[in-house]
């Protein structure tokens, strides 16, 4: 038999408006936000089961509290977030990208994907006069199954970050992380390492 040929979407042009807001007081930072989308052109895609017309438009929000604790040089960092939608698909749906709200050390930034998304982030901070510089982190979420089972399923992530002044008056930032997936996601890999050399002009 003949498997069906993936067809990709004609446009993912997509325009969309959305409102958001912050409170930050004593180390508190509570920060939510909605967003309408809707795409300007919506036609079948993928291999028959993928496409849904009533995706074309879909919601996104997000609602997010953290706290920051000072120590003389230390520092600690405490999250907790949700993140939620309507209508989303495999475009849409929240994923673990570098610069993304819901990153997750050692996730990659594509091929893990959620409809619904809840997390719990700590971070330990050791900052000398901001030349050197370690970060600990740790991350727990539970994403909603995409795959029609509707279960949360767990999301485990450590990391280690560091700057550090380089040759020629440069800073280096290193940024390793270590994942622990569901099964469904087992072959999309668990270790993500990022370094950046940064010079100022």
């Amino acid at each position: 038999m003949q498997r069906p040929i993936f067809v990709t979407p004609e446009s993912t042009a997509t325009v969309g408006n959305g409102l958001g807001f912050e409170y930050r007081r004593a180390g508190y930072s509570l920060v939510g936000s909605g967003s309408y989308y809707w795409r300007t052109n919506w036609q079948p895609w993928g291999n028959g089961d993928d496409y849904d017309p009533s995706q074309r438009d879909y919601l996104r929000y997000q609602l997010s509290l953290s706290k920051d604790f000072y120590f003389g040089l230390h520092k600690i960092h405490l999250n907790g977030a949700y993140f939620g939608g309507k209508d989303l698909d495999r475009f849409s749906m929240y994923q673990f990208g570098l610069f993304d709200d819901t990153r997750i050390h050692g996730v990659p930034g594509s091929g893990v994907r959620f409809p619904e998304l809840a997390m719990v982030r700590g971070s330990y901070s050791l900052n000398v006069f901001e030349r050197y510089r370690i970060d600990l982190f740790l991350e727990q979420a539970l994403g909603r199954d995409p795959f029609g089972t509707g279960e949360w399923l767990p999301v485990t992530g450590i990391g280690l970050g560091f700057n550090l002044r380089g040759p020629w008056r440069t800073m280096v930032r290193g940024d390793l992380g270590k994942s622990f997936l569901p099964d469904e996601y087992a072959g999309v890999g668990s270790f993500v390492m990022q370094i950046q050399f940064l010079k100022p002009l």
